[in-house]
């Protein structure tokens, strides 16, 4: 085949077609009629000699060869608008562009509403996507362009991604307010003998970084339940006599109907990071979107000179992070 004779609005029509599943939504963010793109369906299954996408009672889905063809579409097209970039420049106010961020729940809390409102500021014209972070393929959806930028703790990230530092985060306890054991600070012994909910984004496991630092010193915790999420734990802790150790950022949101507690343990604190591909170090609104993004969270939890002493300081203070790790929270 000669790629001369390919239409390229094909491809951005089987983009739109492939992330919508139905001709009437992607007409109208093609800006196109029905039958246009009705039309342009019909070209593209000639062209790839596949249906790609096939009706059925609960609408359209990709065949095989269309799901194959999603991701590596994805990125010709976004290696185009690269090169198109790169000769007109990048500006934030005009930029029609669509960025694709993976994080976890507690990230979506801590990080996206900063983002947001400084993108309804800079970038009036862009989109965000938000996908739920999945650590075991992250890194290739980092490659296929999937997926423009990840955020999740420093001992997370792939090893074939490159990162920089956002903050540094502490942990904290969150207990509710008229638990009948918990005033306004705990003892090792008491927070030993409290029953304790974890959280385990990467699993339903029962040790997290609280628990090594215990057994570190011959102590251990009582972890009644372990959950995947960290939105859960307010409607659990509301209810029950457990105590949860979160992450400072998430616990600050519930100030006001939970009572916080500092950890009686010393606990280094965790750096987040965001991470993408060498593919995509060069583009200029993803440049764009990390320095943003990293100026916005420079207001971490700890200093990033302070690292190293503030796992020995009592309280480590509220400034920039840089580095830190944890593989789980809590």
């Amino acid at each position: 085949m000669d790629v001369r004779s390919i239409d390229l609005n094909l491809l951005v029509a089987l983009d739109v077609l492939l992330a919508e599943r139905n001709v009437t939504r992607a007409a109208a963010r093609l800006s196109l009629s029905q039958s246009a793109t009705s039309a342009a369906l019909a070209r593209l299954r000639t062209l790839f000699n596949d249906p790609l996408l096939l009706r059925t009672s609960g609408g359209m889905l990709p065949t095989s060869r269309g799901l194959e063809l999603a991701a590596p579409v994805r990125q010709v097209l976004a290696e185009i608008g690269h090169l198109v970039q790169r000769a007109d420049g990048f500006n934030p106010a005009t930029a029609q562009v669509t960025f694709t961020i993976a994080a976890s729940d507690y990230v979506e809390y801590a990080v996206l509403p900063q983002l947001v409102d400084f993108l309804e500021v800079h970038a009036p014209h862009a989109r965000l996507g938000v996908r739920p972070m999945d650590f075991g393929v992250v890194g290739r959806q980092l490659e296929s362009g999937e997926v423009d930028l990840g955020i999740l703790g420093a001992g997370l990230a792939p090893p074939n991604a490159r990162s920089r530092p956002l903050y540094l985060e502490r942990f904290i306890i969150v207990v509710r307010k008229d638990h009948p054991r918990v005033k306004d600070r705990l003892t090792l012994d008491e927070f030993c003998e409290l029953d304790h909910l974890l959280v385990s984004p990467s699993g339903a496991s029962f040790i997290a970084q609280a628990d090594n630092a215990l057994a570190a010193i011959g102590r251990r915790r009582r972890i009644r339940l372990s959950v995947p999420h960290f939105l859960l734990v307010p409607e659990i802790l509301v209810r029950s006599d457990m105590v949860a150790v979160l992450p400072a950022r998430l616990a600050r949101g519930y100030h006001e109907r939970f009572r916080l507690v500092d950890v009686p343990l010393e606990l280094p604190p965790f750096a987040i990071v965001e991470i993408w591909h060498e593919r995509t170090h060069r583009d200029p609104a993803l440049a764009w979107l990390r320095q943003s993004l990293a100026d916005l969270m420079g207001d971490g939890l700890v200093p990033v000179a302070a690292a190293a002493s503030a796992r020995s300081a009592a309280r480590p203070g509220r400034r920039r992070g840089d580095r830190g790790a944890g593989r789980r929270k809590g």
